[in-house]
């Protein structure tokens, strides 16, 4: 990857369209949310700036079950969810991932009919479209370097379709065409898409907003996107040391009465007066 810093020869160049755009590194921290105890942070990871979330999910589980730490459940924002990370935190390490699968990117294509509309009958190795046709035995394929099954309805069933433009999204003719997921996979998204529209799965999800307002604190109160050092090693030292100096404070401010509330400093200053 191209070298962006003199400075520093490893950090590298990455941006959230339409947010923020930086040089330097990612910051992956996972913490507890148990009730009446106070959030501690339990493990913390140090990337390269472009790499992507997916790709440190499966570290951080095989981590946390190493030091004894692994959570039933673990709560995630979109960018650390695929059907993929879900299966294999499932199968290996017995962990539940709570988080919004992607919804499909093209849906603004077809603003009709999604894939999950579809029937899909695994053993026939065919779909059949919600107005009934079945479609061809679907084909063996690959999609952004990963395997994936080829739906592809006769162009001759799709142009006589009453429906048709809803659910093609063209006016060329063509059949309508899917790409489904290995077998479970495909399941896992199917319903996941299903139960993330629901208000019972959203107020479940709220949880995860004590994880944004630990970014804040660690940026805002301990400067995390300040790097203090140079190169990826001494980064991680930095991370480390802010996820500690973070639970001390936590610690120390924790009070088993939740009623009983940390007194501020303006509280302090009229208790020493």
């Amino acid at each position: 990857m191209e070298i962006v810093s003199p400075h520093d020869p490893q950090a590298r160049f990455s941006h959230k369209p339409g947010k923020v755009e930086w040089v330097g590194y990612k910051d992956h921290q996972t913490e507890t949310c148990d009730e009446e105890r106070p959030n501690i942070i339990v493990h913390v990871v140090t990337t390269p700036a472009p790499h992507q979330d997916i790709g440190v999910v499966d570290a951080i589980h095989s981590a946390l079950v190493g030091q004894r730490m692994a959570p039933a459940e673990h709560f995630l924002d979109s960018g650390y969810v695929t059907p993929e990370t879900v299966h294999q935190a499932s199968t290996a390490h017995g962990i539940t991932i709570v988080g919004p699968v992607r919804q499909d990117p093209r849906a603004a294509e077809r603003p009709g009919f999604a894939k999950e509309d579809f029937d899909i009958d695994w053993r026939a190795e065919t779909m059949t479209c919600p107005k009934g046709t079945v479609s061809p035995r679907w084909k063996p394929t690959v999609a952004d370097g990963k395997p994936r099954l080829s739906v592809l309805f006769r162009r001759a069933d799709c142009r006589a379709c009453t429906v048709r433009q809803q659910c093609t999204g063209n006016v060329d003719g063509k059949g309508r065409h899917l790409l489904l997921l290995p077998e479970p996979l495909q399941r896992i998204q199917t319903q996941a898409r299903a139960q993330q529209q629901t208000p019972e799965w959203k107020r479940r999800y709220d949880l995860r907003a004590g994880c944004e307002a630990t970014v804040s604190e660690t940026v805002r109160a301990h400067g995390l996107r300040h790097c203090r050092y140079r190169g990826l090693a001494k980064t991680h030292v930095q991370h480390v040391l802010t996820a500690a100096g973070t639970n001390i404070t936590r610690l120390a401010q924790h009070r088993p009465d939740q009623r009983q509330r940390p007194r501020s400093r303006l509280q302090e200053l009229f208790r020493a007066s």
